[in-house]
């Protein structure tokens, strides 16, 4: 393959910037343009030499065509990089020109411009990681949460590709032990044919185990999505303005302030969260006010959690239908109306979670992050995987239908049992790479920055 070169900071000025050059000519270029400020002499020799030590960090001068700058470079042979060949990376002043500058050099000396995560894919490529593995590393990047950075290192390391490859292996072994009774039946068939439904629903029940971590797993990279709702003037954007404790929506005394959804985000106990207010539900004439209104039952639908806010100084309260959401009722202004005892008062019954709160003071306020963030239960899934991935998911749920048609049809002939079982192993097989197609590996690596 030929060698390659990209900027891996971000554009813009900074401290310090990288750039990165991989292949077979790595070295070589890098020897042509970097100057150590002190070089080597060897006994017998008159002239002075560098000698790139692998893993050390180099002091000297970046000369590119239009300009110098110091800085350092560090040298990784292929057995010790990241893409599995040898890589050298230069540590320089983190300005855009000198940025440029570098990356022109590099080119100019015999490099090709990468692609969008070819850093990566040569790693996966060249054995260093799964397809998986790669996937964790975008995730890393994108995170916006501690708990989808803890998701992303486990899927970067590897945890879930050993879980996948474990299961593999049993397939294999249970494919061709199949595939010898085929062969060679009079030999084979006593020995094989009692361990064939045992092994099925072992593997199915891993399958499955796998499958149990998707919902938190989701949770963990996306967050919780949480729609504040009731009646207009309820105190719904005080409400998510205390949440976020910024003034995100417009708060006035005058009912139906809140038109369209407002969103923002926020991250408590290192779960993303992100609040969507909405306008007042009523009946209403006004047409602006009543597409509002639509746009609020659609938030409410698509919504994982609802805050439904009351208005516990109104003489009426709301009749909304949820529809069987999950439902978090809200009681506010307690600060206007309710003494010590009522405002701290929590009952919990079923689905619903009642808090008595007042946006206006925040007392009470707390207590709804807690209660959200709590709805995502790590720690019941540590000693598991998270699957954070639809895609790892949709494999999961297409290899998990194969087992179950192979366990419906196990006392029938070995030949269809072995097409069902090869099924599943091809669709495990495209979570780490084994039997992905090539479409979806670029599919994959397209999604990373140059650089990576």
């Amino acid at each position: 393959m030929s060698t390659i070169a990209a900027i891996s900071s971000p554009i813009g000025a900074g401290g310090i910037g990288i750039v990165r050059v991989s292949g077979e000519n790595a070295l070589k270029i890098a020897d042509a343009i970097f100057s150590f400020a002190h070089k080597t002499q060897a006994d017998g020799e008159r002239n002075t030499r560098q000698t790139w030590q692998p893993l050390f960090m180099n002091f000297g001068t970046f000369c590119a065509e239009d300009f110098k700058d110091v800085g350092y470079a560090v040298y990784f042979p292929a057995k010790n990089a990241y893409t599995g060949e040898d890589t050298v990376e230069f540590y320089l002043h983190g300005g855009v020109r000198i940025m440029k500058g570098a990356l022109d050099t590099l080119l100019k000396n015999g490099a090709v411009m990468a692609k969008n995560g070819e850093f990566t894919k040569r790693a996966f490529l060249n054995g260093r990681l799964s397809l998986a593995d790669a996937e964790g590393v975008i995730d890393m990047i994108n995170a916006e949460s501690a708990a989808g950075l803890r998701a992303a290192y486990r899927l970067m390391e590897g945890d879930v590709a050993k879980r996948i490859n474990f299961i593999l292996d049993k397939l294999e072994v249970l494919i061709a032990t199949i595939e010898a009774t085929l062969d060679y039946p009079d030999e084979m068939e006593d020995e094989v044919l009692p361990n064939i439904e045992s092994n099925i629903n072992e593997i199915l029940g891993k399958v499955e185990d796998l499958l149990a971590g998707a919902k938190n797993g989701k949770i963990a990279k996306y967050g919780l999505t949480v729609a504040l709702a009731g009646n207009p003037n309820a105190g719904k954007s005080s409400l998510m303005n205390a949440l976020l404790k910024e003034n995100r929506a417009i708060v006035t005394p005058v009912a139906g302030t809140t038109r369209d959804t407002v969103e923002d985000s926020f991250e408590y106990d290192g779960v993303k969260i992100t609040l969507v207010d909405t306008a007042g539900i009523r009946e209403s004439d006004d047409l602006v006010e009543s597409e509002g209104i639509e746009r609020a039952k659609r938030a409410i639908d698509t919504a994982d959690v609802v805050l439904h806010v009351i208005d516990m100084t109104a003489d009426e309260k709301d009749d909304i239908d949820f529809d069987g959401k999950l439902v978090f009722e809200v009681y506010n202004k307690c600060d206007l109306l309710c003494g010590d005892t009522a405002r701290k008062e929590q009952a919990r019954g079923g689905e619903r979670t009642k808090f008595f709160v007042s946006a206006k003071t925040g007392e009470g306020v707390e207590d709804i992050a807690k209660a959200i963030a709590a709805l995502f239960k790590e720690d019941k899934v540590q000693g598991g995987e998270l699957i954070t991935s639809n895609r790892h998911v949709s494999a999961l749920y297409e290899a998990k239908r194969a087992l179950e048609s192979a366990f419906a049809s196990k006392d029938s002939t070995l030949d269809l049992l072995l097409v069902d079982l090869s099924d599943a192993y091809n669709a495990l097989g495209e979570i780490t790479g084994k039997t992905a197609t090539e479409d979806v590996v670029d599919s994959i690596f397209s999604r990373f920055c140059v650089g990576k």
